[in-house]
């Protein structure tokens, strides 16, 4: 983005000021004139800006040609897999992927894409099986056979804006011959494929792939000289490059046929990759701006647990919904891993109101917030400094810095708080001198015999496979706790008016008390809403406890 400084003279107040009336008038009406200049210009520059925004990121189907070339140069067979039907779902048509596999060969070998066009031939079997019957799409127009090496010249000379050079083709004169006969002369003088897109794929697998740190280099400079912007190729390598990355995700919750989601990824401002799945509804109209609401999970949890399952729900009613990974957690990035950074927790929610904001099937100014249970503090914290967010509702909301330095209902002593920095203390001397992290886990692997029912309750959803189970529900570390002390979520609550707040929580829920304290600070319109029978746990997964029509009526009504 440009930033576009004006310069508009105004009179300068050590001029001779005007005397009489008629002076004075004159004087007034130049310098409403020129404010009024300035404030034309300045909105038509703004305008220009959040243009040039909403067309810095990549479309849906950029993205999937990108998830497919990354998937393809990996070898990911499941992988490719997903980001095919994803690709078809979004509109490629079959000869526009087909193209994009067949380039490939030049970049990661002919046996990675010819085992890559095997995949899609099975994923358009099945599809046809499914009764779904997908585009062709056209075919590339022939080329004047025994002409290659010319037009490959030509074209090699379009392309990168000058003649290739190089000392490896001096070296190896073949090569240079070769690229130009069979890449730049039959591959790109295709035409069913632009040469945006094309350098699109290449980067997207050469990043990938190890080694090709060079050639990267080399072709990111080739697609900026096609047209993609510098955030669109760091979104491709941000895509692909993704370490966490896993192609099949498993959910604690059954998927909706009326919603598709996919998986995208985002960096927030401390550069940290967000790992996120995006739901969608089924008959979405890409060429339509939705309200859109981001679901954050619980403390320590994952976005496959209970925030999915909001988030397709949300889905299935008209909304397009993003559940995320906190930064250090889940398929999220970040170093050390498990780390609670207060901040980064916070930020995380306006990271994903960026990237949903320039997406352009999301209405910006149509994003609300669900924060469940530890993610309820963090996004009111969101919610009081980013007024991007228009409405919030919490779920089951803890403040993690209360319970941290006061525990459950305010009953932690002062000695026992010393001596948790105390022992906090001693493990960051273990860990200073190389020896193993402490993790901390909400809920232990085994139930104590003498469990307290706050214990057993959290154990009931997190360690059940038939309800919260998850592999990659792996604790925090125990050196994170002196962080949390220092968190005070509701610090700036008044700020969230006038924008609403929901505060859900469960008539029998151990946490209630943090609800209906937030709810007494924050300014109008506010709403504490009781589930009536339910405990804190109930409300993450107990479809009819949750109160989704509540949610529904709250979010249309104010994301309007």
């Amino acid at each position: 983005m440009k930033l576009v400084i004006l310069s508009v003279k105004l009179i300068p107040c050590n001029m001779v000021q005007p005397t009489t009336f008629a002076e004075k008038n004159e004087y007034e009406l130049l310098n409403m004139r020129k404010l009024l200049t300035v404030i034309i210009c300045a909105t038509f520059c703004i305008s220009v800006v959040q243009a040039q925004n909403s067309e810095s990121m990549l479309s849906m189907k950029e993205r999937q040609i990108a998830a497919i070339s990354g998937s393809a140069a990996k070898g990911d067979k499941a992988g490719l897999a997903m980001a095919l039907t994803a690709g078809l779902d979004t509109g490629l048509t079959v000869n526009e992927i087909k193209e994009v596999l067949v380039q490939l060969y030049a970049y990661c070998g002919f046996p990675r894409s010819m085992g890559a066009l095997n995949t899609f031939m099975s994923v358009l079997k099945q599809r046809k099986a499914q009764g779904i019957d997908d585009v062709e799409g056209a075919l590339p127009t022939s080329q004047d056979a025994g002409r290659s090496v010319e037009y490959g010249t030509v074209n090699q000379r379009k392309l990168f804006g000058r003649d290739a050079q190089g000392a490896v083709l001096s070296f190896a004169p073949a090569i240079d011959q070769y690229l130009k006969a069979h890449l730049f002369g039959d591959i790109f003088g295709r035409d069913n494929l632009d040469w945006k897109t094309r350098e699109l794929a290449t980067i997207a697998s050469l990043a990938a792939m190890n080694g090709t740190e060079n050639e990267l280099k080399i072709h990111i400079a080739h697609g900026k000289y096609n047209g993609l912007t510098d955030a669109q190729i760091d979104e491709i390598v941000t895509l692909v490059r993704a370490s966490e990355w896993t192609p099949e995700t498993p959910k604690t919750f059954s998927p909706n046929n009326k919603v598709t989601a996919r998986k995208v990824f985002y960096k927030n401002r401390y550069d940290i990759t967000l790992s996120a799945d995006i739901y969608m509804p089924a008959d979405m109209d890409v060429n339509t701006r939705y309200p859109a609401i981001i679901v954050g999970h619980p403390f320590g949890a994952v976005k496959e647990q209970c925030a999915g399952l909001y988030a397709q729900e949300m889905a299935k009613r008209g909304f397009v919904a993003l559940a995320f990974d906190a930064s250090y957690q889940g398929e999220s990035g970040g170093m050390p891993r498990h780390t609670v950074s207060p901040d980064a927790l916070v930020e995380d929610f306006s990271a994903s109101v960026d990237w949903l904001g320039i997406q352009p099937f999301i209405d910006r100014k149509r994003i609300g917030v669900i924060g469940i249970c530890g993610s309820g503090g963090f996004s009111v914290c969101a919610a009081s400094i980013d007024p991007r967010i228009k409405a919030l509702v919490t779920v089951s909301m803890y403040d993690m810095g209360r319970a941290t330095r006061n525990g459950l209902g305010d009953a932690m002593t002062d000695e026992q708080r010393k001596a948790m920095f105390a022992e906090v203390a001693v493990q960051r001397w273990r860990e200073a001198e190389g020896k193993e992290p402490r993790i901390r886990f909400g809920t232990p692997e085994q139930l104590p015999e003498n469990a307290n029912a706050v214990q057993k309750e959290f154990f009931g959803y997190y360690r059940n496979p038939e309800r919260g189970q998850h592999p990659r529900y792996l604790g925090t570390r125990y050196t994170s706790m002196a962080a949390l002390t220092n968190f005070y979520p509701f610090a700036q609550i008044k700020e969230i008016s006038p924008r609403p707040v929901l505060f859900v929580a469960g008539e029998n829920a151990h946490s209630r008390y943090f609800s209906e304290d937030a709810y007494k600070q924050a300014n109008e319109p506010k709403e504490l809403y009781i589930v009536s029978g339910a405990n804190h746990v109930d409300l993450y997964d107990r479809m009819d406890k949750i109160p989704f029509n509540k949610l529904t009526a709250f979010f249309k009504e104010n994301l309007k």
